[in-house]
């Protein structure tokens, strides 16, 4: 089995949910908020320690993603994934600067 992955391999900045636009859900509407009602099944504290990004508008939390053992044909340059279905998700890559690389994955 191949798997395809397609990536422009541009860093995207991760952000901390304690580090969002009204933190503490004190402003309706506001990034914090959204993202909270979103990601409901974090706790509290999970949500504020766990990191976001942002990929084709949609966003991520690391917290979601899978690692990558050394048995896998995407070790070699990836670090977690994202099923979105059986044959498809996403992939990163997380850099030590706080950054992450996305790509899409296919078989």
């Amino acid at each position: 089995m191949t798997i395809t992955v397609k990536t422009n391999n541009v860093p995207r900045p991760c952000t901390m949910g304690q580090w969002l636009d009204g933190f503490g859900g004190l402003r309706p509407g506001s990034l914090y908020s959204k993202l909270r009602e979103k990601f409901n099944y974090l706790t509290e504290q999970q949500f504020d320690e766990t990191e976001f990004f942002k990929y084709k508008g949609e966003w991520y939390s690391v917290y979601d993603f899978l690692r990558i053992d050394a048995q896998s044909p995407l070790h070699s340059k990836w670090h977690g994934y994202s099923s979105d279905t059986y044959f498809s998700g996403v992939v990163v890559k997380y850099n030590y600067d706080g950054t992450v690389v996305v790509g899409r994955y296919c078989s």
